[in-house]
């Protein structure tokens, strides 16, 4: 347990001494605090006050008890606040796994992402995704509105959020550079406390780990050929034109690409004020706004001025994309699309004639995500089958997947959801049995080095048996060490 803050050290020594050894006055404070912990302020819902009373006690009194007791009220209550169940189901299975009730935070994990997949909606995406071509087979998306408002987002320090979203590439250099050595810093330190049998066995259940992430990969020169639009610079380069500092200034951005041909991708972001920046950036010549597009089946002058103003075309200047220019458009209020030049009149012809285009395995992943995600990365069938592809013989044991989706919704807390779906349970069986042996035969020290993602990490099969679902809760410290590398 965490050592207590000294003013509560000094109370409950002070309690002491006016006590004068009366054990039973306990039973008096508990009952005392049970009742003033009964009260509701003003206005205050009754999930609202078992959250607050919750948080209370984790976060300042270091309560586990207490706090178990408040959060299972709150989950029982059913209420419709996902905002508050989620932060209660993600400090649960911390407690709970504090306490060696790793199965009670599974469950509770599992009931979360099931509940949620009720909440869902295509609405979790902006709505000029519908009209991507059904070329592209991945796609994923961050609510920087959501991530911003959250307490954990609060609590990163400067570095941690500069390290997601800078357009500063010195910057970003620089927090690299610092977080690689930090991490060897660490690695180390750790080798240097073990004896050489125990430096082997730990550098072989590194490599299992490893296993299918491509770590030998991350070294190599990434081309221009191997990036997409929006990789390419897109996303900042759009934000310059703008007259914003990054990404973390849109309310919300999506990229989507062809797995095997990044050319074919493109990128949607929700702007508040667009329509002001968009004047403001053809005033400074930062974009420039092209003639109206002739689009086949629809006659321009025969629309409404607020259908015409949803087919209008920007180019941005200063920037291409594999040699040839980027355009902008705006489907929808507060919504612009990035494209290459070639993607453009495909997209226009889809909004102008209402066609919902996205790859129809995309949009039955996304009817699984749910509503209330911060971020979320989808990949198609064939896209995941190619990835795994990369495993090797070891591609055999992997069941056929129907599609990947990543999920993760932020409060104080990150919940972070893997779901696989397959038709194929015996070979989802399989692969969870050997997850399973992997991560439960490994002990501290081999964690050590995966402590960002494995530490927490629970492998679980549906009870349909049609999915595998991977979850995770992320602590601000987590995700310092992931950004930053400590």
């Amino acid at each position: 347990m965490s050592r207590l803050p000294k003013s509560v050290l000094v109370s409950v020594l002070g309690v002491g001494v006016v006590l004068g050894g009366c054990w039973n006055r306990e039973a008096v404070w508990e009952a005392t605090d049970a009742h003033r912990s009964s009260v509701a302020r003003p206005g205050e819902s009754e999930a609202e006050r078992l959250y607050r009373h919750g948080r209370d006690c984790m976060d300042t009194l270091e309560r586990d008890d207490c706090a178990i007791d408040y959060f299972e009220q709150l989950i029982a209550l059913e209420p419709d606040r996902r905002d508050l169940v989620g932060d209660a189901s993600f400090r649960l299975v911390e407690l709970y796994r504090r306490h060696d009730k790793a199965d009670d935070a599974t469950l509770l994990l599992r009931k979360f992402w099931q509940l949620g997949m009720d909440y869902r909606s295509a609405g979790v995406v902006p709505y000029g995704t519908r009209f991507a071509p059904a070329t592209l087979t991945t796609m994923f998306m961050v609510d920087v509105a959501a991530l911003e408002a959250s307490g954990l987002n609060r609590e990163l320090s400067q570095d941690a959020r500069d390290m997601m979203f800078t357009c500063d590439e010195a910057r970003r250099e620089q927090l690299s550079e610092a977080a690689k050595a930090r991490r060897e810093a660490r690695e180390q330190e750790r080798l240097a406390a073990m004896t050489d049998k125990e430096r082997e066995d730990y550098q072989k259940r590194r490599k299992r780990l490893r296993l299918g992430r491509g770590d030998g990969d991350r070294d190599r020169d990434e081309t221009k050929e191997d990036k997409t639009v929006y990789s390419a610079g897109g996303f900042c380069k759009v934000a310059a034109a703008l007259g914003l500092a990054d990404p973390r200034d849109f309310d919300k951005f999506l990229g989507a690409s062809n797995h095997a041909d990044q050319a074919e991708s493109l990128a949607v972001m929700e702007i508040e004020g667009l329509e002001a920046r968009l004047a403001e950036a053809v005033a400074a010549g930062r974009i420039v706004a092209e003639p109206a597009p002739e689009i086949e089946g629809r006659e321009l002058d025969a629309m409404t001025q607020i259908m015409r103003d949803k087919l209008r075309v920007w180019t941005l200047v200063d920037f291409e994309y594999r040699g040839e220019p980027v355009r902008l458009l705006s489907f929808d209020r507060d919504e612009l699309t990035l494209a290459p030049a070639a993607m453009a009149p495909g997209l226009l012809h889809a909004r102008a004639h209402d066609q919902t285009r996205l790859h129809p395995q995309l949009q039955e992943l996304l009817g699984q995500v749910p509503s209330d995600v911060t971020f979320m990365s989808l990949i198609t069938p064939s896209a995941t089958t190619a990835f795994m592809s990369e495993l090797g013989a070891m591609a055999r044991l992997m069941p056929n997947p129907e599609g990947l989706m990543i999920a993760a919704v932020v409060h104080d807390y990150a919940g972070l959801f893997v779901r696989v779906p397959t038709e194929d349970s015996v070979k989802a069986w399989v692969l969870l049995s050997l997850a399973r042996r992997l991560i439960d035969s490994d002990d501290e020290g081999a964690r050590a080095g995966e402590e960002d993602f494995m530490g927490n990490l629970d492998i679980s099969q549906t009870p349909d048996g049609k999915a595998l679902l991977m979850t995770n809760i992320l602590t601000k410290a987590a995700v310092t060490r992931m950004f930053l590398g400590g």
